[in-house]
């Protein structure tokens, strides 16, 4: 964008120095110059450039400035997950172990003809709705 604004100052500074071919008496503090017309245009032209090309290299060194700010906050925030995947595994297996510590009870106490003890609380919950359709109301 501010090539672009550049590019359109320089357009704009060559259609004025082409239409403006004379020359003219300047007076500044009691001194004269006898400068072509375009000349205070270019000083102009020239002073908008270098207050262009400063803006562009302080919005681009801002900009690297905030990547690199959120660069070391990506990397908390990946070290952060991977160690919940970390702790997410590890209970995964203890719940995997607890399961299985379960299922050898439950084999145990089917083995010694206590059966309805094997049933969860899960199991109750998915008898629901065949419960509940087969009930009469007065």
């Amino acid at each position: 964008m501010y090539l672009i604004s550049l590019l359109v100052v320089f357009a704009l500074f060559g259609v004025f120095a082409v239409q403006n071919g004379g020359t003219q008496d300047f007076t500044l503090l009691g001194y004269t110059w006898n400068l072509p017309t375009w000349a205070p245009a270019a000083i102009g032209t020239g002073i908008v450039s270098v207050l262009l090309i400063l803006h562009m290299s302080h919005a681009g060194l801002g900009h690297h400035i905030r990547q690199l700010g959120h660069g070391r906050a990506i990397d908390e925030h990946r070290g952060f997950i991977e160690e919940l995947r970390d702790e997410n595994a590890r209970l995964r297996e203890q719940l995997a172990s607890a399961r299985g510590r379960l299922m050898g009870m439950g084999a145990t106490s089917a083995s010694s003809g206590s059966s309805g003890s094997s049933r969860s609380w899960l199991d109750g919950i998915r008898e629901l709705p065949d419960r509940v359709r087969g009930r009469r109301t007065a």
